[in-house]
Formats: structure tokens, C-alpha cells, sequence
């Protein structure tokens, strides 16, 4: 059986306000409001939290700034996200179809597990792989390789929204396929090459029924 893997923050939830509001806050305290320009702020959408602070705040402790941004986040995050336009559709369709869920991201583990029960998605993903369980974070491909080892499976789909996912999904030999949520981002998506682009999640069913026809 093959895996389907997601990327979390902007793909299967709209974290977005919730990424801006915190980085907003750490350029508060650290630098100026106004520093996060609106290009920062679309370069944010994927990285890990450690490259960007490391970018942002180069006179900084990285993990300073990581603490303040998650100390803000944990604080608002019940009224800052929810799920991406058809997603909570799209895992029930899987889930009935017999794939294994799972979820891969720079995010902590305990971080995705409390957003996942909260907006009740949990019950959909049999796995999370997050920032602290693995050495190496994407575009790396432990996360999605731990992932598929723990299903049981030896093949996948890595959907994404970001460059740093297609890249990972590549390196993991997976099936990848890029979520265009942000016009922003689409040319750069693009130029990765992932294997099939889309612009709404239920796309993907049509995806799955031809790959198991081939």
C-alpha cells in the first residue's frame, strides 16, 4: 500500500496566520515591526524556524528567537488556524480508501498533535514526524523515510506547498506532488518539478485512482 504524506503548515492547514502573527511578534521584540517586509514574510511559508532566525537574527541565540516565537504561537494558536479548504473532505476519502496518512514537518511533533486534535484531524493520520524526531529536517528525506518505515510501506505520495517539500519528497524517491496555495510561490514550485501540481486538494483523488492504474 502506498503512503500519502502531507507537509502541514499551508497544506493541510492554514497556519498562515498564525506563522505571521508570531514572526511579527519576534521582529517586535527583537528588531522592528516593519523589518518583516511583505517578501519575508512569503519567504517564511516552508523554512525551518532555525534557518530563518539564523537569517533574520544573526546577532541572535536562534533558539532565543524560536522561544519567543513559540511562547507567542502556543499562547494564540486555537484562534489563528484551521484546515485547508477540502482537506478534512480529502483525509476521510483516504482514510475510507485504506491509505495510510501521515504528516511530516519542521513543526514539533507536540505542536502538530495538539493543532491535529483540536481541529479534530487527528483521527485521519495514523502518523507525525515532526522537527524533533528527526536528525535532519526536510528538504532532507529522513522525515518521510521514518514515516514510510513506520507504515510499513515502500513507496509514497509527499504532497507539499513549498520547494523545501518537493525537494524532500525527491530525495525520498516519493511521488511529489505541489499543493499551489499562494500565487506567490508558484513559479518557484514549478521550477522544483514536482511530479504533478494542484490547486485543490481533491485533486488528488483523481491522482491516487490513476496511479493505481498504471
Amino acid at each position: 500500500m502506498r503512503a500519502i504524506l502531507f507537509d502541514f503548515d499551508g497544506t493541510i492547514m492554514d497556519t498562515e496566520p498564525a506563522i505571521i502573527a508570531s514572526y511579527f511578534h519576534v521582529f517586535e521584540v527583537y528588531r522592528k515591526r516593519e523589518d518583516f517586509t511583505p517578501e519575508r514574510q512569503v519567504e517564511v511559508l516552508g523554512p525551518s524556524l532555525e534557518t530563518e532566525m539564523l537569517k533574520f537574527f544573526p546577532e541572535m541565540d536562534p533558539q532565543v528567537c524560536i522561544q519567543e516565537y513559540r511562547n507567542y504561537q502556543n499562547e494564540y494558536i486555537q484562534n489563528l488556524v484551521k484546515p485547508m479548504a477540502h482537506a478534512m473532505e480529502l483525509l476521510e476519502w483516504i482514510k475510507d480508501q485504506g491509505y495510510p496518512a501521515g504528516v511530516i514537518s519542521t513543526r514539533l511533533s507536540d505542536s502538530l498533535k495538539h493543532i491535529l486534535g483540536f481541529t479534530h484531524m487527528d483521527q485521519y493520520v495514523e502518523i507525525t514526524v515532526g522537527h524533533d524526531d528527526v536528525v535532519n529536517d526536510k528538504p532532507d528525506p529522513e522525515g518521510i523515510n521514518l514515516a514510510m518505515k513506520e507504515l510499513g510501506c515502500t513507496s509514497s505520495i509527499y504532497v507539499g506547498d513549498s520547494t523545501t517539500d518537493i525537494l524532500a519528497g525527491k530525495n525520498a524517491g516519493s511521488y511529489t506532488v505541489a499543493a499551489m496555495t499562494k500565487p506567490e510561490k508558484e513559479a518557484a514550485l514549478k521550477a522544483s518539478n514536482p511530479d504533478v501540481c494542484i490547486y485543490d486538494l481533491l485533486e488528488l483523488k483523481q491522482i491516487l485512482k490513476k496511479l493505481e492504474g498504471e
